[in-house]
């Protein structure tokens, strides 16, 4: 019998081919996600769902057919009962490479009909700016909503860090760091509760680290320029 270790390798390698775009990889994992689609089999081997959820939305062009599997597996993450189910596609589908499609992700995700209000912080901050366009698309969100949304999440603090060091901590530009900064520049008074709480010791990482790494704890006091 094989070995857990030699198992894990295999589902490792077969998610490092699907991630890379093998070919055969691809187009076996699509395999799989048509006939689980089209009800031809009922359940996916478990160890490998994750990786071909994210396959079959991650293709590019987007085309109508990709659409498609975005809208059946997001019927399955509203239907689901399982929360585990829930977490694994609701990272997938923010890989769609579809402006269109994430902006209405995003928005779905702030009703409480669709996504339980403490899911939605999560899947905003590590599902949709997983890609380039993801991450345009969530600043984008984010600038549009942040007076609501910090109104209404004063009640779910590390949520919300989540969801803003998600959403930035990717970002690599001096362009588009000014512009973070600007934006914040008057809006730290809209959160004055997340700034009473004890903060981890700050560092001038702003342009220093490529991929802005450790934004998270400390992205307020960084933004404000209180360096310790």
């Amino acid at each position: 019998p094989v070995g857990f270790q030699d198992r894990m390798k295999v589902i490792l390698s077969i998610n490092l081919a699907c991630g890379y775009g093998v070919e055969r990889c691809v187009t076996t994992a699509t395999s799989l996600f048509n006939k689980y689609k089209n009800g031809e089999i009922t359940e996916l081997p478990a160890e490998l769902k994750t990786t071909i959820f994210n396959t079959v939305l991650s293709v590019t062009p987007v085309t109508d057919e990709v659409k498609e599997n975005w809208e059946f597996l997001w019927e399955k993450f509203l239907n689901s009962q399982q929360a585990t189910e829930k977490v694994v596609i609701y990272y997938a589908l923010g890989l769609i490479r579809d402006e269109e499609t994430l902006l209405r992700f995003a928005r779905d995700c702030l009703d409480e009909t669709k996504v339980r209000q403490g899911d939605a912080l999560y899947i905003l901050g590590t599902s949709i700016p997983r890609t380039k366009i993801g991450r345009e698309v969530s600043w984008r969100f984010m600038k549009e909503n942040w007076a609501s949304m910090t109104e209404e999440s004063t009640e779910n603090l590390f949520g919300f860090d989540v969801y803003v060091s998600g959403v930035l901590e990717d970002f690599s530009d001096e362009a588009t760091l000014a512009e973070i900064r600007e934006f914040f520049s008057d809006k730290m008074d809209t959160w004055d509760r997340v700034q009473q709480r004890t903060m981890e010791p700050c560092s001038p990482l702003w342009g220093t680290s490529p991929g802005w790494r450790n934004i998270g704890p400390a992205w307020r006091c960084m933004l404000t320029g209180s360096w310790v």
